[in-house]
């Protein structure tokens, strides 16, 4: 399966350069559909919410990995079934602004697909999710589904990294794939919902709302479309 992944993807980078197509490729997970924030409410129906919080305060104790009465083996074994879950993964929230920024930024620069660590086995479900909420109609590279999740990031900016310039740059939330690119990437990251990062020798523009990544991404468009100008 990763080697069909593989020539899956080399056949997207192809497919772009034979249309002359240069574009940026967006994330799902905490950047189109708040998925922390469904699980965390879902896990409180199932499991109970003994300290009584707020669906918020419960996605920032996930995020922190600090949710003491939920770290049981059951509970984690829930939570990696539900990531595979076609029904979960049409059921997410959408972020509220994300439907409306994408397509504005889609007539500046244009949105050529969706890269995530989601498994393949749930990619036409996360297609579905991205037709109801009118998303561009764009392929969605998915994760291997015999690619460990804890091995899934370095792939993601493995790919991010072989795609250039074809795909000029991505919009995701997660400061992790800076940890896996090559410094010598001269893509651009849109990391959405931050306003602050480590510092780095890639291009990184914090965007702390979707009104922001469309308004940077409109300011950096020039310099996008220079750094995209050499094809390899």
């Amino acid at each position: 399966m990763i080697e069909q992944m593989k020539a899956d993807i080399a056949a997207f980078k192809k497919q772009l350069k034979d249309k002359g197509m240069k574009g940026l490729v967006i994330d799902l997970d905490e950047t189109l559909s708040w998925t922390i924030y469904y699980m965390a409410g879902e896990l409180a129906k199932l499991y109970g919410n003994p300290q009584n919080l707020s669906v918020e305060e419960l996605c920032e104790r996930m995020i922190a990995h600090d949710v003491p009465f939920w770290n049981i083996e059951e509970i984690r074994k829930w939570g990696l079934q539900a990531l595979e879950s076609e029904a979960m993964a049409e059921a997410y929230p959408i972020i509220e602004g994300a439907d409306k920024a994408v397509e504005k930024i889609n007539h500046v620069i244009p949105v050529v697909g969706y890269l995530t660590l989601r498994q393949t086995s749930i990619r036409n479900a996360t297609k579905r999710w991205l037709k109801k909420h009118a998303f561009p109609d764009e392929p969605v590279i998915t994760r291997p589904n015999n690619l460990k999740l804890e091995e899934g990031m370095k792939w993601k900016a493995d790919t991010l990294a072989y795609l250039y310039p074809q795909v000029i740059g991505l919009i995701d939330d997660t400061l992790d794939i800076f940890n896996y690119l090559p410094s010598s990437y001269k893509g651009t990251i849109f990391l959405y919902g931050q306003t602050d990062y480590p510092k780095s020798e890639l291009n990184i523009i914090p965007c702390k709302t979707w009104d922001d990544v469309y308004k940077k991404v409109v300011g950096h468009k020039a310099s996008l479309q220079r750094a995209a100008g050499n094809p390899t």
